[in-house]
């Protein structure tokens, strides 16, 4: 009897070890199992965060790109204002009169001219410009379809280079100059690359070389 008691005895401790241990590793896995969902939520959520993060990037962006609306102006002529829309501000700008030279302050031209131009801006954007960024786009070639010569100003002495800052509502006084092969006739213009690209319209002043040539 008392054989039995101990056989009896060690079994009811052998099932509670089971039980014991089976506990265990129930609450084990349970505790890896909320590690991983709070792992894959952390994923979850930074994910979203990124893309929350690159909705507002391509928005900014959108914001700080400028809609063009103003309408190219193709065909104007000396003395005639043309009208600037650009991510950069609105202008007009004034072609006043254009003067071809073989030379200017002791230095002739590389090729066959040199075309002056002078003009004004006016700055029409409620903030201020920079007159050298604007000038830096603009151009005279003598074929309308190829790519032309940009502002060489900085080279004379005696040529009023158009730089500073225009204020809204001011205007500035200035002239544009370059190397210029023979031709019947000039177009000056911004330069088909930033049209292209979407950051301004198009104005085109033609010059014809009878206008221009010294008397």
């Amino acid at each position: 009897m008392k054989r039995l008691t101990l056989i009896l005895t060690a079994l009811l401790i052998s099932t509670f070890m089971l039980v014991a241990c089976s506990d265990d590793k129930d609450e084990a896995k349970e505790s890896d199992n909320n590690v991983v969902n709070e792992e894959n939520n952390d994923g979850k959520d930074n994910e979203d965060a990124e893309k929350d993060d690159d909705s507002k990037d391509n928005d900014d962006l959108g914001k700080s790109t400028s809609e063009i609306t103003t309408e190219d102006q193709l065909d104007l002529k000396l003395g005639d204002t043309g009208k600037f829309d650009t991510t950069l501000g609105t202008y007009e700008m004034t072609v006043e009169s254009a003067e071809l030279l073989e030379e200017l302050d002791g230095v002739e031209s590389e090729f066959d001219y040199l075309i002056l131009i002078n003009l004004s801006i006016k700055n029409t954007s409620d903030h201020d410009l920079d007159v050298e960024d604007l000038m830096y786009s603009m151009e005279v070639t003598k074929e309308i379809e190829k790519s032309g010569f940009g502002d060489q100003a900085h080279n004379f002495e005696s040529v009023k280079e158009l730089t500073g800052i225009i204020k809204p509502g001011e205007e500035i006084s200035g002239q544009f100059i370059t190397h210029m092969f023979e031709s019947d006739e000039y177009y000056f213009r911004k330069m088909e690359g930033n049209v292209a690209g979407g950051s301004s319209n198009q104005v085109i002043w033609t010059i014809p070389a009878d206008e221009a040539k010294s008397d």
